[in-house]
């Protein structure tokens, strides 16, 4: 009787030897010929050595079946013991110990009490009133019917037991969900019961999600892990609403009083634009942690959501950014339609760059014939930014055999120095397929041909090069080609740091006038990889 289960070990396996020979070792009731009431295993929930009587009386055959099923209750029921509840753990050791048919009478006996009392709702926090939390009575009958359905070997036999039992558990988990998911006297947390019991176990949890809940990111992490796919759009339509209600102006007026009454009882004096800001910021916070719900779940709803408020310009560039971050491994590769409204947002002039970039990322997650021809019809955008970003992209998704075709795409105005530099580089990240040329080789004939950016991005493969190489760069020096020519405003100048005449270290800005000065004083000095 001393081998271990699942939940017991030697320490429970000693009361349990205990118990058995109690009737012979002490024990007023058990000494008297061990006749044993229903009143006797009451009195020895609380008394010291109670416990080893009570897990004797539901391990001896010699008792009757309701009164060994009143122990195991009494078991779960009796009082912490030096600040710890043994008695889960040593009914679920007796149970193990005993004959499989006398286990199943006694747990289908348990089962109407087990179910009654995980009925119970827990106390509110602070008990309604602001002062401590009562105990939830539910919880030592939750975690013994959990340890029973778990235990290995099975100690919860009967299909209609089990069936009672996991029903009760899972209503038991989603009623009270905020309060108990907290609750520090359980032995088995929330989420590693609701791994156990499943999808069932989370179904009405996307009821939760409202403005008054303070556990919608753990709500919905539950639900991104277990829920069925019903249980999934329900949240997905929740947090839409939820967002669209944080979002709006009603929202606003609600909060606004409550902001100020917290700066009165600070006694911090705001001006009424200072509230107005700290109201939106608070409104940030609260959207971004919607938003980061949003991205766990998923789902038809938000994406839809995510996307419209992601292109509306009325929307802070923050926000925006922080809806579009949101849609991160969400768009629905197969549905064009997402694919056009995430591209619109890159290829809008007014888009802000930061709203851009995260549109692009989002635009990087789709397969690669979706997206390549999109962002080629980018690159003669007047911002040389937007093609900078749409061309670095498309860099990432060809091989060195379609660097021609990118090339013939390149226009021969308005391009910025970091474009070359960007383009060279990531074609020397390019690993060739069998059969396709290298791109050293690839770029070395472009040195001398092709177009203007062809013949720049070239010279940018070898930035940051290898020394060995500096002849080949060495040789474009007397390129007299002009760069092409920037607006004022477009911010993509041509200059390099170079070394100030008659000076060994001191450098002066350089304003780069030819395809030959950007070999001589850009590329070159880069180049001291051995």
């Amino acid at each position: 009787m001393r081998g271990k289960t699942k939940t017991g070990g030697r320490v429970a396996s000693d009361w349990v030897l205990a118990g058995l020979t109690a009737c012979v070792l002490g024990g007023s009731a058990l000494m008297t010929g061990c006749r044993v009431d229903e009143g006797d295993v009451h009195r020895w929930e609380s008394t010291q050595r109670g416990p080893e009587k009570l897990v004797a009386v539901v391990m001896h055959d010699k008792y009757a079946y309701p009164l060994r099923t009143e122990a195991a209750l009494s078991l779960i029921r009796m009082r912490p013991r030096s600040g710890r509840r043994i008695g889960t753990e040593l009914l679920t050791t007796a149970l193990a110990e005993i004959p499989a048919d006398a286990r199943q009478q006694i747990v289908d006996l348990m089962t109407p009490e087990l179910e009654r009392q995980l009925k119970a709702t827990a106390a509110p926090q602070g008990g309604g009133s602001g002062g401590p939390t009562p105990p939830d009575p539910s919880v030592p009958f939750k975690d013994a019917t959990f340890a029973m359905l778990q235990h290995e070997p099975p100690l919860v036999t009967s299909d209609a037991s089990k069936a009672a039992l996991m029903s009760a558990l899972t209503r038991w988990v989603q009623t009270d969900f905020e309060t108990r998911l907290e609750n520090p006297a359980q032995q088995f947390g929330i989420e590693q019961m609701i791994r156990f019991l499943g999808s069932a176990s989370v179904r009405e949890l996307p009821s939760l999600i409202t403005e008054s809940s303070s556990k919608i990111d753990r709500i919905c992490g539950l639900i991104s892990d277990q829920g069925d796919d019903g249980t999934k759009l329900a949240a997905s339509q929740a947090l839409v609403a939820l967002a669209k209600k944080v979002d709006g102006q009603s929202w606003i007026d609600k909060q606004t009083p409550i902001v100020q009454d917290a700066d009165n009882r600070s006694k911090q004096t705001v001006t009424a634009e200072q509230l107005r800001k700290q109201v939106l910021a608070y409104q940030d916070q609260e959207l971004t942690k919607v938003f980061s719900a949003m991205k766990r779940v998923g789902g038809r709803p938000i994406v839809d959501f995510l996307l419209q408020f992601g292109s509306d310009p009325k929307n802070s560039a923050e926000r925006r950014k922080t809806a579009l971050a949101a849609l991160e491994g969400r768009l629905d590769k197969n549905n064009l339609g997402d694919v056009d409204r995430i591209f619109a947002i890159a290829k809008d002039d007014t888009t802000p760059d930061d709203v851009r970039d995260i549109a692009f990322q989002r635009l990087g997650e789709l397969p690669k014939d979706q997206l390549v021809g999109k962002l080629y019809t980018l690159f003669q955008n007047k911002n040389w930014k937007v093609r900078w970003v749409a061309a670095s992209n498309v860099l990432k998704s060809i091989t060195p055999k379609q660097v021609p075709e990118f090339f013939g795409h390149l226009p021969s105005t308005r391009i910025g120095m970091n474009e070359p530099l960007t383009y060279g580089g990531l074609i020397a990240q390019m690993a060739p397929a069998p059969g396709e040329p290298k791109a050293r080789d690839l770029m070395t004939s472009y040195l001398t041909s092709g177009p203007i950016g062809a013949r720049l991005t070239a010279l940018g493969y070898f930035y940051q090069g290898k020394v060995s190489d500096k002849p080949v760069v060495e040789s474009r020096s007397g390129d007299g080609s002009a760069i092409p020519k920037c607006e004022k405003d477009d911010n993509c100048g041509w200059t390099c740091d170079v070394t100030k005449a008659g000076t060994t270290e001191t450098t002066e800005s350089k304003t780069i006038a030819t395809v030959g000065e950007f070999a001589k004083y850009c590329i070159e000095p880069s180049m001291v990889t051995p």
